[in-house]
């Protein structure tokens, strides 16, 4: 089963105790996929492409509403390839009640996002229940709602950000995408809806990604350090292979002809490793300040003999 799939498949068992927070999830239903219908005799849909949706809006209803008389409708989509189940508030009085108690929600001074904190948990738990997506985290970090409807879209974005996560949307085939694709930000919304087991899951995932980022990060920068310490070590010979050519190490100091010599036989040791087998033992720095005056010596034959 996809990780999106599971990840949908544990939101639908979370059923909020609080009566504010079960009609502010409702509400992400009925906002995107929702309809009150009929003039004298009225009725209240929830469409769905999800069985565990229709399930979940149901169980909704029940809760808030006991006797509540409903219908679930099964149809096939237009591609027949998925199942279209609506349910169904059948009496006008009961789908006035439930229009309205969501309309009647308690939304900021600008109406973008639903006051109460555990609310808006319930919002995006039910949005990302309707129309939301997660992608696999062994491949990338993404997050989704996508929705045809404008308004929709925008109060979920909106309340995203009264979390304080940076959501960003855009368009793709005409519908509306809001998402996120930050790892930690991504775990942030699944613990504010309620998906504890993935988050889990999410952090298992995200926590071994990281380490192996870390050691091919690890592994890189001390190949690095080895290429460049060959490098160095190639033109530290070539320069004192050049001193010997045309004038002898035996012309050499004590010291820079010892120093010559443990590199001519030992051209992949480290600056330290040399130090070490110098008589008597010399500070990584004393070697370097030798070669360095190597470098001079062949630099300056070097200028001599062009």
């Amino acid at each position: 089963m996809a990780f999106s799939d599971d990840t949908r498949n544990e939101l639908a068992r979370v059923v909020p105790a609080a009566r504010c927070c079960r009609v502010a999830e409702l509400s992400a239903f009925y906002d995107l996929d929702g309809m009150l219908m009929g003039n004298a005799k009225q009725y209240l849909d929830f469409t769905t492409s999800a069985p565990v949706v229709a399930r979940k809006v149901l169980t909704l209803l029940r809760s808030l509403y006991p006797e509540i008389s409903t219908q679930i409708l099964v149809r096939r989509s237009r591609s027949r390839r998925t199942q279209i189940c609506t349910v169904r508030v059948l009496q006008t009085k009961e789908a006035q009640a439930v229009y309205g108690e969501m309309k009647e929600q308690r939304y900021t001074a600008k109406g973008e996002y639903l006051r109460k904190k555990c609310c808006r948990r319930a919002y995006l738990r039910g949005a990302f229940l309707g129309h939301g997506s997660i992608t696999n985290p062994e491949r990338t970090y993404h997050l989704e709602f996508s929705t045809d409807h404008s308004q929709a879209a925008a109060r979920i974005l909106s309340t995203i950000h009264s979390f304080h996560l940076a959501a960003g949307v855009t368009q793709r085939k005409g519908s509306l995408v809001v998402y996120l694709k930050d790892g930690e930000e991504i775990v942030t919304l699944l613990n504010l809806m309620g998906a504890h087991q993935a988050l889990l899951q999410f952090e298992n995932v995200r926590v071994l990604k990281e380490m192996r980022n870390q050691v091919n990060r690890l592994v890189n920068c001390e190949t690095a350090n080895v290429d460049k310490t060959i490098k160095a070590a190639m033109a530290q010979v070539e320069d004192i292979q050049l001193i010997e050519k045309h004038i002898g190490l035996d012309e050499l100091p004590p010291k820079l002809r010892q120093v010559a010599k443990l590199r001519l036989e030992n051209p992949y040791a480290s600056l330290k490793e040399l130090g070490d087998m110098c008589v008597p033992p010399m500070s990584k720095s004393g070697i370097n300040y030798r070669i360095r005056q190597l470098r001079e010596k062949a630099a300056e034959i070097a200028r001599l003999y062009q």
